[in-house]
């Protein structure tokens, strides 16, 4: 019956029973399996051929199957025949080659002394030795060259179970401690090339990595600890949010973590250093799913122009912000307890902000913002030299800050200088999120006499007139909806336009919508029509537009009407021009009134009120004007002589349909009438 023997044992067999070589041709030992901390043999039948006086052999060993869990290898049907030689000093040595299953062969040496054994595998450009020391038979060291890091599978999977390893090579030491009493131990100093690897939670991935790593790792009792210092030259990093490119520059991170019991791991040290682009150290304590439990963490970026493209691409873009021009410097502080924030500071110098989208511009921001979940108050301020908003310049401002209990608010109000005008805020709020209610932001915000030219001039609107004015005394929001109490009035044309009862939903998310009332008081018509190209028409315009909602920025539903007021005392006059761009609008013709022929000898007409309503459902408009006309309805109704009178014949009008009537009639080229 054949028994188990350990990988030493069975090399001594052989090697006793071949010193009597006078007396022996062939030697031949089955053996049911071979174990050692390195490797497993099963099925082993090993032949030794040494003649009579010879001073070498021949040594054939066959395996039904072999498994080095270092390496992750299994094979079956291994085949190894080589020439035996021993010198004088009581070394053994055999080189030859090895085949698998049929397969290629690959060279295999080993080499038996006093002093240890040797064994060396070529695998092409790729090579695996491993050595052992007979004063130190618990202390093993492997060589590697160029190897896949799928061989290490099983072996990496026991020093981090979460990571998956799934491309590039290793070379470099590995020592492998397996002491009776003392800890398990692995000290490692590798190479890496093109490293790839993930964890199945996507938490943390990394591809094309080249670095060099330098691994210290101890188990004993239910404790492991681990000593990690990477220089990085190259590659792609994800770690949640975090997504860096790493440049050809080195990039040194160094992490001292520990766990216990299959509790989370804890980790007293870590840092990153990339020159005086990034610097971050800190400590932090995972939970049992690998999420951040506890953390403290002090961060540099010594140049946003460069860190940008680095490190804060993975937060920039998701908010819309990728191609953000950023330049200056920023530290930040960080804790987290129980996986929520606990405080924050944040520091700026010298930063400018440039969005290509002429979105806005931050120029010249400084100073501290802090903030804390602690009921002891803690004071910063920022300070802003100037930038702009959608091309409207803002002067310098001062804003000051007081945090405690996780809220953070203005101290006092800030005055921002803008188109002529100011722009107060009054009220400033920020909540952070708790486990009973969602992130909360509070805003008051007065608008004081800015100029509606010069705004209509840089926002692409027709060239309004007047100021505009108003006060939002509250702007809430929460649970991804913002609601505004008070509203928005614009002193413009003479006029006054306010809004109010605005709320949004979704306002930085997909597809947002707003819902708002509108109401139009004494706008004077003349220059209204002129800046919107139409034709000339005098007197006051009331009106309302209420219930208006839009979905991603488009009307969907309203209850508008225009109207002219009819307590108006003075000139009520209309345009040929006008009356032709009414037309347009409501689908009208021309009836009880002059005929088309007669139209063109005269510039304009009296009229005694003009009217437009549009009840907005469905994409379709339920029109309507100041009063019946039969199967339709009057939009213009004359008075004097000439007399004119518009009607429009159709009810329902598709609302795009009604989009390109407004386009044509504000196109601003002269109708001909025939």
């Amino acid at each position: 019956m054949r028994r188990p023997a350990t990988l030493g044992k069975m090399f001594l067999l052989v090697l006793l029973l071949a010193v009597p070589a006078a007396q022996a041709k062939v030697l031949r030992v089955q053996v049911d399996a071979v174990r050692s901390e390195v490797a497993t043999l099963e099925g082993v039948d090993l032949v030794l051929d040494w003649a009579e006086g010879e001073a070498a052999g021949a040594l054939e060993m066959r395996v039904e199957s072999a498994e080095m869990p270092l390496l992750g290898y299994r094979g079956r049907d291994l085949a190894w025949r080589c020439p035996l030689v021993r010198d004088d000093a009581g070394r053994w040595a055999c080189d030859g080659p090895l085949q698998v299953a049929g397969g290629a062969l690959h060279p295999l040496a080993i080499e038996l002394s006093p002093a240890g054994t040797r064994a060396e595998l070529a695998l092409g450009a790729r090579r695996i030795s491993y050595e052992s020391i007979a004063a130190a038979p618990d202390r093993h060291r492997l060589q590697l060259a160029r190897i896949p890091v799928d061989w290490l599978g099983e072996f990496l999977a026991g020093l981090w179970s979460d990571g998956q390893w799934t491309a590039g090579e290793l070379g470099g030491r590995i020592d492998i401690a397996v002491p009776e009493a003392g800890p398990f131990r692995v000290d490692a100093e590798l190479a890496l090339a093109d490293i790839g690897l993930e964890t199945p939670d996507g938490w943390l991935a990394a591809a094309g990595l080249q670095a060099t790593l330098a691994l210290d790792y101890r188990e004993q009792g239910g404790r492991q600890q681990v000593a990690v210092d990477l220089r990085a030259r190259g590659g792609e990093f994800l770690a949640q949010g975090l997504y860096a490119t790493l440049p050809d520059t080195p990039v040194d991170v160094a992490v001292r973590a520990e766990q216990r019991d299959g509790a989370g791991w804890q980790l007293p040290q870590f840092s990153w250093r990339d020159g005086d682009v990034l610097q971050a150290s800190g400590r932090a304590q995972l939970a049992a799913d690998a999420s951040v439990r506890d953390l403290a963490m002090d961060l540099t970026l010594g140049d946003l122009a460069v860190a940008r493209d680095r490190y804060l691409s993975g937060f920039l873009a998701p908010a819309g912000f990728a191609d953000l021009l950023l330049s200056g410097r920023a530290t930040a502080r960080l804790a987290l307890q129980d996986g929520r924030a606990q405080s924050m500071a944040l520091g700026l110098s010298g930063v400018n902000a440039v969005d290509p989208r002429q979105r806005f511009t931050l120029a010249g921001l400084a100073g501290d913002l802090h903030w804390t979940r602690d009921a002891a108050a803690e004071d910063s301020a920022l300070r802003l030299d100037g930038g702009a908003l959608y091309g409207i310049g803002l002067g310098p401002a001062r804003l000051a800050f007081r945090s405690a209990g996780g809220e953070l608010k203005l101290r006092e109000g800030a005055r921002i200088a803008a188109l002529g005008g100011q722009v107060s805020l009054d009220d400033l709020r920020w909540q952070a999120p708790t486990e009973a209610r969602g992130t909360r932001f509070q805003l008051g915000l007065t608008l004081d006499a800015l100029d509606l030219g010069s705004l209509s001039q840089r926002l692409g609107w027709p060239p309004f007139t007047g100021t505009l004015g108003g006060r939002i005394p509250s702007a809430r929001y929460e649970d991804n909806r913002l609601t505004l109490d008070g509203g928005l009035a614009m002193d413009v044309f003479g006029g006054r336009v306010a809004l109010s009862s605005l709320e949004m939903e979704r306002p930085f998310g997909v597809a947002p919508t707003l819902s708002a009332d509108i109401a139009i008081e004494d706008i004077d018509m003349e220059p209204m029509t002129a800046a919107f190209g139409f034709g000339s028409i005098t007197g006051r315009l009331d009106g309302r537009i209420a219930g208006l909602r839009m979905v991603d920025w488009s009307p969907v539903a309203f209850d508008a009407r225009l109207m002219t007021d009819e307590a108006w005392k003075g000139r009520r006059r209309i345009s040929q021009r006008a009356v032709e761009d009414i037309s347009k609008v409501g689908g009208a013709g021309l009836v009880a009134g002059l005929q088309t022929q007669v139209l063109k000898l005269f510039d304009d007409f009296g009229y005694a009120r003009i009217g437009l309503a549009c009840r907005l459902r469905d994409n379709v408009c339920a029109m309507d004007g100041v009063g019946s006309a039969g199967d339709g309805y009057t939009i213009v109704e004359g008075s004097g002589l000439p007399r004119i009178q518009v009607v429009g014949f159709r009810r329902q009008v598709d609302w795009p349909t009604l989009l390109d009537r407004l386009e044509a009639a504000t196109e601003g080229q002269t109708p001909v009438i025939q």
